[in-house]
């Protein structure tokens, strides 16, 4: 498969806030968790049946839940709170997150540079959630526990690789992420709401068929097939096409300051994987 296919997933991904907040804005977060999980993971497992051993269920629970379960209604509550242009950028805080994570889990003591984009990158977001924004708190809260969360399992799945096939895998992660939620969706939400129009069936078939089941089946590949600093640069096309999406199909107003911060995330992630590819050349040389 090329490495072009594996890019389409962070963009498919990218427009989860554009998709959610025009065709879906009066959909509440859990129910579209659920139908984003379970129809995909069902498809998935029926084009690859298989059961995981005894000994991988507890991994695969803990996966589940952190990848789906606790991840997609943080995701959606923070798409139907926030303008897709903010969440989008919260949401390229991720490479940031993994450098603090890696040095309170891992005790790799990140670089004096890397820690001067990590600074670069936290300047922006203050830009961005300035007090003249507006945005609610739990919406910034969502939005950076869900990438907390993603953080969390990227180094847990980095660290104890899954045995076994990737497709059969990711139907498992989404058919249990979604099971999670769904006892939840009926406590807090009620019934699920059903789809009336045509808007709707178009946003949902588009969030479960592409942004589920295409697009985790690809992004898994491509963590095991490319490189680390490949994988962080296709990564920046996420929250780009957020921003991009946001501010031009919706319209979303964002003023100069947090146009500065935006600009000031992505350089800080730009930087960042500039230096980690001159490490990696560096290391290689040697």
């Amino acid at each position: 498969m090329s490495p072009v296919f594996v890019a389409l997933t962070p963009i498919l991904w990218g427009t989860t806030y554009l998709i959610t907040g025009k065709y879906l804005p009066e959909w509440p977060a859990l129910w579209l968790s659920v139908i984003r999980a379970i129809p995909p993971g069902l498809l998935l497992l029926a084009i690859r049946p298989g059961l995981p051993t005894w000994r991988q269920v507890p991994y695969l629970l803990l996966i589940s839940f952190l990848y789906i379960g606790a991840f997609f209604p943080l995701l959606f509550l923070s798409a139907l709170l926030l303008p897709g242009s903010v969440a989008g950028t919260l949401a390229a805080t991720l490479p940031l997150m993994l450098l603090g994570l890696q040095w309170f889990f891992l005790k790799r003591v990140p670089s004096v540079k890397a820690i001067c984009c990590a600074c670069i990158g936290l300047g922006g977001v203050m830009l961005l959630l300035g007090a003249a924004s507006g945005f609610t708190l739990l919406g910034v809260s969502a939005a950076l526990f869900s990438v907390l969360l993603i953080g969390i399992c990227s180094m847990l799945l980095q660290q104890f690789p899954w045995e076994g096939d990737l497709i059969n895998f990711t139907g498992w992660q989404l058919l249990l992420g979604g099971l999670m939620i769904l006892p939840l969706a009926f406590w807090l939400e009620g019934s699920m709401p059903v789809p009336a129009t045509g808007n709707e069936w178009f946003g949902l078939a588009w969030l479960s068929l592409l942004n589920s089941a295409l697009a985790y089946v690809l992004w898994i590949w491509g963590m095991t097939h490319l490189t680390l600093n490949r994988i962080g640069l296709i990564s920046l096309l996420n929250p780009l096409t957020a921003v991009l999406a946001g501010s031009v199909l919706m319209h979303e107003a964002l003023s100069h300051w947090q146009w500065l911060g935006v600009m000031a995330v992505f350089a800080s992630l730009l930087l960042e994987l500039l230096f980690r590819a001159k490490r990696s050349s560096t290391a290689v040389s040697q």
